[in-house]
């Protein structure tokens, strides 16, 4: 039977510096980083139109406001927590601009519809959320409180107008109409007890309740100013003329801060000599 015999060549110095060439690019390429997380990232801020820590500080702000606002209404202490619905989003437009803001006042409204229904969600932003926007807008152009208090205070006015038209649209029924008829019966009510012969007319009950919406706004628009003076000084502390308040404000709103800063730096200073 013939024999097969196998004779292997013996490997010439071209072939191992070929094999030594291929396994250092193998090397070199799987030890390079790739390029394409960087342009995933990239691609990801430029689709999305604020930086991904910014985006989950306002889902962050959202949600505190969502529960907060959805608590106070559930528990029916809303009216003790009025000052601190707007702050988030002002927060967050002073922090990160005008986008971040509208991102919070946005996102707030959409939880709120999820958790708590229409009707409160709408509530949130024609009462707060439209005004909150409007201060933190204002305020990122450096507006004096001649210019913030008027247009927040309209602000506020038609956000009460909105909110009343559509609470009538969702109960099929004027609710501004019968605000006015209940003002007008107990009025109509009092001067008969005290034998008065004037009345005034339905007309002039519309005038007065148009005008106690505008001094509501205004009043709680300039108690929103005062208390974000203090309040935003130590939230916002590189920014501590953020409210753009009149000096004779600061002098009324901050006079004891001097002197608590005083006391602090010297307790500091004698803890640390200590």
């Amino acid at each position: 039977e013939p024999v097969t015999t196998t004779t292997r060549r013996r490997a010439t110095p071209e072939d191992d510096a070929r094999a030594g060439a291929s396994a250092a690019a193998a090397s070199s390429s799987s030890s390079s980083p790739p390029d394409d997380d960087d342009d995933d990232d990239e691609a990801l801020d430029e689709a999305l139109d604020l930086p991904v820590p910014v985006i989950v500080e306002c889902a962050m702000l959202s949600a505190l406001t969502s529960l907060l606002f959805h608590f106070a209404n559930l528990l029916r202490v809303d009216a003790w927590f009025g000052a601190l619905y707007p702050m988030p989003v002002i927060i967050a437009a002073a922090r990160h601009g005008d986008r971040a803001g509208r991102r919070v006042m946005w996102v707030s409204t959409l939880l709120l519809f999820v958790i708590s229904g229409v009707l409160r969600s709408t509530n949130y932003f024609f009462l707060h959320g439209a005004m909150a926007y409007a201060l933190g807008f204002l305020w990122n152009r450096g507006k004096s409180w001649w210019w913030t208090i008027p247009i927040a205070s309209i602000a506020r006015c038609a956000g009460i107008f909105g909110s009343l038209t559509f609470s009538s649209l969702l109960l099929r029924e004027n609710v501004m109409q019968l605000l006015v008829v209940q003002m007008y019966g107990l009025l109509d009510q009092i001067a008969a007890n005290v034998g008065a012969s004037f009345m005034p007319s339905i007309q002039w009950i519309w005038a007065i309740a148009v005008v106690f919406v505008f001094f509501n706004s205004f009043v709680y628009v300039a108690i929103l100013h005062s208390v974000y003076t203090i309040v935003l000084r130590i939230v916002i502390p590189d920014k501590p003329d953020y409210v753009r308040a009149p000096e004779r404000m600061k002098k009324i709103l901050l006079a004891q801060q001097p002197e608590a800063d005083a006391r602090w730096a010297a307790g500091a200073g004698g803890g640390g000599a200590r």
